[in-house]
């Protein structure tokens, strides 16, 4: 069986370091962002974290091969093809209930039997146990849960949507694009806010419906990394020993070179990795965004203990 661990939850929310950090524990890969594995690396063929570009890495063609016999497959093509007709947020409703369209839930259908290859080929080629992958989306969390032999388990991972808000306004181009210049999404302050909202919610929905979920919050995970990576790493179904983290020092983290194949740019950081809470929203955030988001989102930072 198939056991990935899915981090889930909004853009900005730092999965990116969690899953990396994740992906030091002894039987835990990490892959980053893999839902977008289609667009940013088999079409666009950017940088993995390794810094080869995705189609020159070792390991991912590794994987194509025993996914599919190659990325220029047939299969993998239809992978490509398949993925904006069933994995984009609109579709959520068809994801909870694909018995609504016959034509969606066919193609979900062969979708989630390419995924079963694709996860099965990551446990052969790295051996290890658990998959990480950090897409956090809600609606690939959905078509992951109907893979078959997939043993799911989410991570739902918060962060203060004040700082999520402050991170979505920041202007920045994307180390891992070779071809041409591409800018990370920015967002307004008011509609990133509800997107947070929407989004956790919409785990709650699942967790309501019978999925494993855990919450946890970003800011625990930096301030407290031992305590929560040992009970994350427990609840994805593989408990650690003190050794297992000792890439932990009270200085930061040792994170080594990893094919995370889609992510922000902190993938390229290897080596010592100074460990901080990021709370420039504090200082930068204007008052009246602040006032905003706080005002659209009080209900679940309360809930979560943001003061």
């Amino acid at each position: 069986m198939s056991r990935v661990l899915y981090i889930g939850g909004c853009t900005r929310s730092g999965s990116t370091l969690v899953d990396r950090m994740l992906g030091q524990i002894p039987g835990f890969l990490s892959t980053g962002e893999f839902g977008l594995l289609t667009t940013h690396s088999l079409v666009e063929n950017r940088l993995c974290g390794c810094g080869e570009r995705f189609m020159e890495c070792d390991f991912w063609q590794a994987v194509g091969e025993a996914a599919f016999g190659g990325w220029k497959s047939p299969q993998a093509e239809e992978l490509v093809a398949l993925h904006p007709q069933v994995t984009r947020q609109r579709y959520i409703p068809l994801l909870f209930a694909p018995a609504l369209s016959p034509a969606f839930a066919r193609r979900l259908r062969r979708y989630r039997a390419l995924l079963q290859r694709l996860y099965d080929a990551l446990h052969t080629v790295s051996g290890d146990e658990v998959i990480i992958d950090s897409t956090k989306a809600p609606a690939y969390a959905l078509v992951l849960r109907g893979v078959p032999g997939m043993h799911l388990s989410i991570l739902q991972l918060v962060r203060d949507s004040r700082g999520t808000a402050y991170s979505a306004t920041k202007k920045q181009i994307m180390r891992d694009s070779v071809d041409r210049v591409v800018y990370k999404h920015n967002y307004a302050p008011a509609v990133i806010t509800m997107r947070w909202n929407v989004y956790h919610l919409l785990f709650d929905v699942m967790r309501a419906l019978g999925a494993r979920v855990l919450v946890a919050r970003y800011e625990d995970v930096v301030r407290e990394p031992r305590t929560l990576l040992g009970r994350i790493a427990a609840f994805a179904g593989r408990p650690t020993t003190d050794s297992d983290l000792d890439f932990i020092s009270t200085s930061g983290v040792v994170l080594s070179v990893d094919h995370t194949a889609v992510g922000n740019d902190m993938r390229f950081e290897h080596g010592n990795v100074v460990m901080r809470e990021d709370d420039a929203w504090v200082r930068s955030l204007p008052r009246s965004s602040r006032r905003v988001v706080t005002l659209l989102s009080w209900p679940l930072l309360k809930r979560w203990k943001y003061n």
